[in-house]
């Protein structure tokens, strides 16, 4: 795979660090957008854009703001919706990139929560949605207090962390724990209140406007995942109003399905889907 590094430019002019893979010669069957979650960076998912390369597509990733190689204090936001607008800028771009090939958004978490938005507020021409263990529901191990407490910090202390990410929730695989822990790149150290309570409100503008919902959708999410949950996947796939979606639970998987003990499976059917939804005769969406 052709690995490239390049920079972007949020809608204030923030810089924001972008790389792709792609197979060297031959036109893609389809372009993967990924939007990756919350404390994290693009660079996480380098071994999915293999695999999705040697089924023929093309993957396309951005750090989001405050993430990462990009600028922007760690994890913070002042409004959700400078991560959707990052994000159109992204999909400009990849469309002047790539041409007419056809394009699938596929989302993280947080990044699912980003995505799934996009498209409701945006309406963007794509071939498909793919939401890993979207941020719609908080999971279990998010107490109830900890989220009436961080609206109030929110107004008061915007900037305080007021919650940690546990690597140890991500996978039930040891080494997929130990690399996030270590990862340099990656940000567990604590949410900022302001960001927590953004997320909050774009989790409830998506189940609220989902019911416009058209893009051919793919939802998949662990049963046992305690930082976002299923029970909220099933919720965006029961009111959205696609006629092609697919939701499928993965038994006792956590938070990172495509980084835990049943991957592989996890990773053939991701692919199954998107092959299945740009056929290479088709026209670009």
């Amino acid at each position: 795979m052709l690995h490239t590094a390049y920079e972007l430019h949020g809608s204030d002019g923030l810089p924001l660090f972008a790389q792709s893979w792609q197979a060297p010669d031959g036109a893609p069957r389809g372009v993967i957008a990924l939007v990756h979650g919350m404390g994290e960076h693009s660079g996480r998912y380098a071994k999915l854009a293999e695999y999705l390369g040697q089924h023929g597509f093309a993957t396309y990733a951005y750090d989001l703001r405050g993430h990462g190689r990009s600028g922007g204090p760690r994890v913070y936001v002042d409004k959700f919706d400078e991560y959707l607008s990052d994000t159109d800028v992204f999909l400009t771009d990849l469309r002047r990139r790539c041409g007419p090939t056809p394009v699938f958004l596929v989302g993280h978490s947080m990044g699912g929560t980003i995505a799934a938005l996009y498209v409701i507020t945006r309406q963007p021409a794509l071939r498909g949605l793919a939401l890993s263990s979207p941020a719609v529901e908080l999971g279990a191990d998010i107490p109830k207090a900890l989220i009436v407490a961080g609206r109030w910090l929110a107004r008061a202390l915007p900037r305080l962390p007021v919650r940690k990410i546990d690597a140890r929730l991500i996978s039930r695989d040891p080494a997929v724990i130990a690399q996030a822990a270590s990862d340099p790149l990656n940000h567990y150290g604590g949410t900022p209140a302001r960001t927590g309570a953004e997320l909050l409100n774009a989790m409830s503008r998506v189940l609220a406007a989902c019911r416009t919902l058209r893009t051919p959708m793919y939802i998949f999410h662990g049963t046992e995942d305690r930082l976002t949950s299923p029970s909220g996947s099933q919720a965006l796939y029961a009111g959205s109003a696609s006629l092609d979606k697919t939701l499928r639970l993965y038994p006792g998987s956590y938070h990172e399905t495509m980084n835990d003990l049943d991957q592989e499976q996890v990773l053939q059917e991701l692919a199954d889907w998107l092959v299945a939804h740009s056929p290479r005769t088709a026209s670009a969406a």
